[in-house]
């Protein structure tokens, strides 16, 4: 008899701790349990505003008028025959007569009045053709191109000169109708190609 009560009470008291186990386990799955996640709030979190739109490109570069002048006269440098001194900032009259060198200092040029302003709209990088020779082209806009073709064809073997900053870029002869809206100039150097370039291409 002794032995059935302590069995029998054994067994009531693990049930009793079976019974605690199993409502602290049912517990701590409660306290546990995840919230529910707001899918709105991670919407609009990991929405972002719109890149806003690339600035515009800057605009063109106006190129200043290309002068162009008859030559009169023209006659290689010597010791005796030296260039005059020039101010590339002297306002000079379309009427005036010009002695100046072109920009090499090899030659001394005697202008007549100008003749006209070319329109340009760019200008190409120079172009190495072969190890001493380079060109420049010079591209006209329509007006200029129009009235460069026109005046090529009635002025046939004329030696007209092209001016920036009271000095002779270069000094052609025409020999014939100038209708590609494009003027080639040529040097001798790389580094003559790109002081060049620089002059011919000088913001307006």
């Amino acid at each position: 008899m002794i032995h059935r009560r302590f069995s029998a009470r054994s067994a009531a008291a693990w049930l009793g701790s079976v019974g605690l186990l199993a409502a602290a386990m049912c517990g701590c799955q409660q306290t546990h349990k995840p919230a529910p996640s707001n899918s709105s709030t991670a919407a609009s979190s990991s929405t972002t505003a719109p890149p806003p739109p690339p600035p515009p490109p800057p605009p063109p570069v106006k190129i200043a008028p290309l002068p162009v002048r008859p030559v009169t006269k023209s006659q290689p440098t010597t010791p005796a025959v030296k260039c005059p001194a020039t101010d590339p900032n002297a306002p000079l009259k379309e009427t005036d007569v010009l002695t100046t060198c072109d920009i090499g200092r090899t030659t001394v040029y005697t202008l007549g009045p100008e003749t006209m302003q070319l329109g340009l709209t760019h200008v190409e990088p120079p172009k190495s053709l072969t190890a001493d020779y380079y060109e420049l082209t010079l591209v006209l806009d329509a007006p200029s191109a129009a009235a460069w073709a026109t005046f090529t064809a009635a002025h046939l073997q004329d030696h007209m000169a092209f001016i920036r900053d009271n000095m002779v870029l270069e000094a052609p002869i025409i020999e014939q109708p100038a209708e590609s809206g494009r003027i080639v100039l040529t040097t001798q150097t790389a580094q003559g190609a790109a002081q060049l370039a620089q002059l011919v291409g000088r913001p307006a």
